[in-house]
């Protein structure tokens, strides 16, 4: 019987609007060790990677001695439906899985996959909500077609909000990622998604106090919808060098900890010792530390 070669490691790969990254692990445990990473460019002006982007995503892998034959791909945020969808409570025994898929579908063109989420009730809230994420088909099949076409089994389609959960820890926490594909901003009760926003790149200034208002009033609503956020960590992912100006002004509004650091114990081999796996890398190596039955995809 044949039996298909599968990685002797896990690798997460992200989709950004100019780049592809990709981080090969190997687990030692608790621990992760980063046997390859690759940063390449992508063909502009393409919703999806080309063929050509990924091969040499493939190439530039295969020359730090990883071939990939299977992978997690993130969905690009900008791709993914999110909502927050007022619904009977459960006790209600309303079919609610069913009813949230109807109101997804008034929002998402043609058939799609879903997963829902129930809110924490809240005495300042009279209705029950839940927080639901789409990701058409048509998207799907776009994304996995060049993949496929050099012979990576892609496992999973992940969606960056549940990669990111995985790394920047278990507490209650507000995640503030702000990258090339725009800013997103994404809210946590330990292992419970609460929140997601993304805004397009377009939207977005280069100057972190505008950034950090943008996201003022979505940061006030939150802490006021879930308490438990109150005591919440911020943590700021996405671009290095504006870390510390975007920290400064969360602290002008904020009494909070505020961090950029990811809670995975990761090592980097031999070849990549010398390199830094900064926050721009988070959604990456969360891709990559994905456990099949576990995580939502």
């Amino acid at each position: 019987m044949m039996v298909p070669v599968r990685n002797k490691f896990s690798v997460g790969i992200d989709v950004g609007s100019d780049t592809l990254r990709a981080v090969a692990l190997r687990h030692h445990g608790v621990k992760c060790e980063i046997i390859a990473a690759v940063e390449s460019g992508r063909t502009p002006n393409h919703p999806h990677p080309t063929q050509l982007d990924v091969q040499r995503l493939v190439h530039a892998m295969e020359r730090q001695g990883v071939r990939i034959h299977d992978a997690v791909i993130g969905a690009p945020s900008d791709r993914l439906m999110s909502s927050m969808i007022e619904l009977p409570p459960r006790s209600s025994g309303a079919p609610i899985d069913s009813l949230a898929k109807a109101e997804i579908a008034k929002s998402i063109h043609g058939s799609f996959e879903s997963y829902i989420w129930d809110l924490p009730e809240s005495p300042r809230q009279k209705v029950t909500e839940y927080f639901a994420i789409a990701y058409s088909h048509e998207d799907a099949d776009e994304l996995l077609a060049p993949f496929e076409a050099e012979g990576i089994t892609i496992s999973a389609i992940e969606p960056e909000l549940t990669a990111l959960a995985r790394v920047t820890g278990s507490n209650n926490r507000v995640v503030l990622d702000i990258g090339s594909r725009g800013a997103r901003l994404y809210a946590y009760a330990r292992s419970s998604v609460l929140f997601a926003r993304c805004n397009p790149r377009v939207e977005i200034s280069p100057d972190p106090t505008s950034i950090v208002r943008g996201f003022m009033g979505t940061i006030d609503y939150l802490v006021n919808r879930f308490p438990d956020l109150e005591d919440a960590t911020v943590v700021v992912l996405g671009q290095p060098h504006l870390y510390e100006e975007v920290k400064q002004e969360l602290l002008k509004e904020f009494d909070a900890d505020v961090t950029n650091k990811l809670v995975v114990d990761l090592t980097s081999s031999s070849q990549l010792r010398n390199y830094s796996f900064d926050s721009r890398w988070a959604s990456t190596i969360g891709l990559a530390t994905r456990h099949a039955v576990k995580e939502v995809a």
